[in-house]
């Protein structure tokens, strides 16, 4: 994106403003990143992340042990591994007479061609984890001219640390921060002013954007309301085509000017100057600006996957899944590592005996608690020897409060042993899918913001590929099911110009279109087909000649597509249709067309 040109001082009062942005959202957000650096750390364990400093240094002062039998992390796997299972995918569907069937499908392949050339499923799935466990996640949507060609390219790209990003409640604006060396910001723009890391340069109250060693670049994102020119046209050629393009936008490569249209057969037959929103963008330092120019997609390109999230008069609350549930973590923790200190302090049972009992002997006695030793020595003292304490006795309350503490987890989480893939009381299929069944409601909304992440991403796909593929190209569409299984990925062109008429094939500029989502790839669904149709043929035994192509058809193994071919070779044999003459018509009850379209 080329920078535009603009005066220092109208570059002053744009970082100004942006600065004013970014420290307002900070402090409306900086509860929440607070609180998701430790949830991080907590449910990962991180530096012994589930006792807090003050107690862990208490105890390593006193020789005393910090166990930790991290619960919690098996629960947000389980959850997020649940996000994986579904593989969510968004479908695009017309939705105006200038769309149709053939675009949809071409738009649908291409947002699923832009997700597998950019990974997409890995950098999904790690930020809906980032979600489960610290309260919010995220990704982007990116452009990118490729090294062979001056195409642009549609990517969907990760972003790896989500505290760097600070959004807008409203979405009018957002940023994405990265803190950098001062060889690495040379590296990276030479021509940049070095005043970035000038000693003299102001420095905002936190340190915000500056430090002695690193410096801040953000990319700022942010909504401003424009006139635009929008005409209606009709072909003069073709009374009853007409259109509608707004005016210096690029359709198929080119700007629309009104020259240009009339040079093409249109006529103007109404115009509208509504004030609409466009993306800006920027990049900025904290105290200049690098580069700067217009994204071309209608909403910021930051996507947001939602933990649970909660609004108390006015401001928001990002919760992780294991929010509620680390007092009970501390707790299982205390008490498992009470029950162990316990055990282990058995062999340290003090002696009872005399100072003439062990007089000159006092180099045994002092390690007898340390090491095991073979034998110990001592003067007898009449009838009197040394006499050891009884051991102490693991405490029955510790033992009690573990388990309960263990189900404390459970039940703040929602989550019950089912879920977790444990042994429970439950023992047909049935009660155990109704068992987990329950156990998934009580986390859905987890799963759900998920899914709306993952449908506003294709719907910002959507409205981009017009603009960024506007080119004649041929592009690669995918199915359903991934270019390994779904035969129907292949090559298309779009906006071609047909010579002979002078249309334009599959112009995707045209039409209206929305996204709807598929819950599920074609392998899962074929997975519930194939147990559907041996579940038919179960309770109906007179199904199976006709259901069994169809079931050889949708499993996995190996062979099963020319096992397929070769049932339907047999299929009339099998259901007793005698072979007939090219042109002869069907004779007797049932042989009326009925075989044909089994076939």
């Amino acid at each position: 994106m080329a920078r535009k040109k603009t005066t220092k001082k109208d570059d002053l009062k744009f970082l100004s403003t942006a600065k004013e942005r970014f420290q307002k959202i900070e402090l409306a957000d900086d509860h929440n990143y607070e609180a998701g650096r430790n949830n991080l750390r907590f449910v990962y364990n991180i530096d012994n992340g589930q006792w807090a400093e003050d107690v862990k240094n208490e105890r390593a002062e006193d020789n005393r042990p910090c166990l930790t039998s991290n619960k919690l992390r098996k629960y947000v796997a389980q959850v997020a591994n649940r996000e994986r299972d579904q593989r969510l995918a968004g479908n695009v569907i017309p939705v105006d007479d200038k769309g149709d069937e053939e675009k949809a499908r071409i738009i649908s392949g291409l947002i699923r061609q832009i997700e597998y050339a950019s990974n997409a499923e890995e950098i999904y799935t790690t930020a809906g984890e980032h979600a489960i466990a610290a309260g919010f996640g995220h990704w982007r949507i990116t452009t990118e001219e490729l090294d062979d060609s001056f195409d642009q390219e549609i990517f969907i790209r990760p972003i790896k640390n989500q505290f760097n990003v600070h959004m807008d409640p409203d979405g009018m604006y957002g940023f994405i921060r990265e803190k950098i060396t001062k060889d690495e910001f040379e590296y990276r723009y030479p021509k940049a002013d070095e005043q970035s890391f000038d000693s003299g340069y102001v420095k905002d109250s936190q340190d915000q954007w500056y430090d002695t060693d690193n410096l801040v670049i953000a990319e700022y994102f942010y909504k401003e309301r424009v006139k635009t020119e929008v005409v209606k046209v009709r072909n003069e050629f073709f009374p009853g085509e007409s259109r509608v393009y707004e005016i210096g936008r690029k359709y198929n490569g080119e700007t629309v000017t009104e020259e240009a249209l009339m040079d093409q057969g249109w006529v103007v037959e109404d115009r509208k100057t509504p004030r609409v929103f466009k993306v800006k963008w920027a990049k900025i330092t904290g105290n200049q600006i690098l580069e700067r120019g217009e994204w071309p997609g209608k909403e910021i390109p930051i996507i947001t996957v939602k933990g649970d999230w909660v609004t108390v008069d006015g401001r928001v609350y990002k919760r992780s899944l294991c929010e509620d549930a680390k007092d009970d973590q501390r707790m299982y923790n205390y008490w498992k590592t009470n029950i162990t200190e316990t055990v282990a302090l058995a062999i340290k049972a003090p002696y009872l005996v005399t100072n003439n009992m062990i007089k000159g002997l006092k180099s045994f006695w002092d390690v007898a608690h340390k090491k095991l030793l073979p034998y110990l020595p001592f003067h007898p003292q009449g009838k009197l020897t040394p006499r050891r304490e009884p051991p102490p006795q693991v405490p029955t309350g510790a033992a009690t409060m573990l388990g309960v503490t263990s189900g404390d987890i459970q039940d703040t989480l929602g989550l019950y042993q089912s879920f977790a893939g444990e042994r429970s009381n439950e023992r047909t299929g049935v009660a155990i899918q109704q068992r987990a069944s329950r156990s998934e409601f009580g986390t859905f909304h987890f799963t759900d913001n998920y899914r709306r992440a993952i449908l506003e991403t294709a719907r910002q796909l959507k409205d981009l590929i017009p603009v960024i593929y506007d080119t004649p190209r041929t592009v690669r569409i995918l199915g359903e099911a991934g270019p390994s299984q779904d035969p129907r990925s292949d090559l298309v062109r779009i906006n071609q110009v047909v010579l002979e008429t002078g249309t334009i094939l599959n112009d995707l500029t045209m039409g209206k279109y929305d996204v709807i989502e598929s819950v599920k790839i074609m392998s899962t669904r074929r997975q519930e087909q194939l147990q559907g149709m041996i579940g038919l043929v179960s309770g109906n035994p007179q199904l199976a000649v006709l259901l069994t192509p169809h079931i050889a058809r949708l499993s996995d193994w190996d062979g099963h597509q020319q096992i397929t071919e070769e049932i339907k070779q047999f299929l009339p044999t099998m259901l007793g249709i005698q072979p007939q003459d090219e042109g002869q018509g069907s004779t007797g009850e049932g042989n009326t067309g009925a075989g044909g379209n089994l076939l």
